[in-house]
């Protein structure tokens, strides 16, 4: 993470993530969730306390696992010129397919392989801009879940209580091998979400 966060020149705050046998921070959030996926849930909560705590505009929050486009910071300048002012969060990876002709939010930019959709479904948290009212509202509408952090995002993403918009395909993806495995689900692969031009290869870091 500190290498990409060098190569693109982004000024990156690092967070450690709760582990699954710190109990005493993990009672002190209400969830039957199992102990991987209740300390990744609350890793994530105390991000949104922390945003909301120093009322930051908006914030980029991501796993240690993933891997960005090279040109990431001219996508997202394209993304932000057309991103609707209502937003409260942005998927800027996601593990689903967004693109879907029913969705009422379709911008290309310029000539670009990245579109920007109304979210719909779009699973896990490895890559996501949030903002203060983003953040506000998921710390009153995500407690005492019952699902993974991430499905239970998406119920309320599809329900309309949280606004959020997707890039598709994901500019930040998550980096996964057999050597290296998930915090969360140790030993689940799952599909590999393809970049473009890696940030990690163009590195030769794999």
């Amino acid at each position: 993470m500190e290498a990409i966060a060098s190569s693109h020149n982004l000024d990156f705050e690092f967070f450690t993530a709760i582990s699954q046998e710190d109990n005493e921070t993990l009672n002190q959030y209400k969830s039957d969730l199992d102990p991987s996926h209740k300390a990744c849930y609350v890793s994530h909560y105390i991000l949104w306390e922390l945003i909301a705590h120093n009322r930051y505009m908006s914030a980029l929050i991501l796993e240690d696992d993933v891997d960005f486009e090279i040109d990431l910071v001219s996508i997202m300048s394209k993304v932000y010129r057309v991103l609707p002012a209502d937003w409260e969060m942005l998927y800027i990876g996601h593990c689903s397919s967004e693109g879907n002709i029913f969705f009422k939010i379709r911008q290309w930019f310029d000539n670009s392989l990245f579109q920007l959709f109304k979210s719909d479904t779009p699973a896990c948290t490895h890559a996501y801009a949030i903002s203060y009212s983003g953040a506000l509202k998921l710390l009153k509408e995500i407690v005492d879940i019952k699902e993974p952090v991430d499905v239970e995002i998406v119920y309320k993403v599809r329900s309309g209580d949280i606004i959020s918009y997707s890039i598709e395909p994901s500019a930040i993806v998550q980096w996964k091998s057999l050597d290296d495995p998930s915090d969360v689900s140790p030993g689940t692969m799952g599909p590999q979400w393809p970049l473009k031009n890696s940030t990690l290869r163009f590195l030769g870091l794999i």
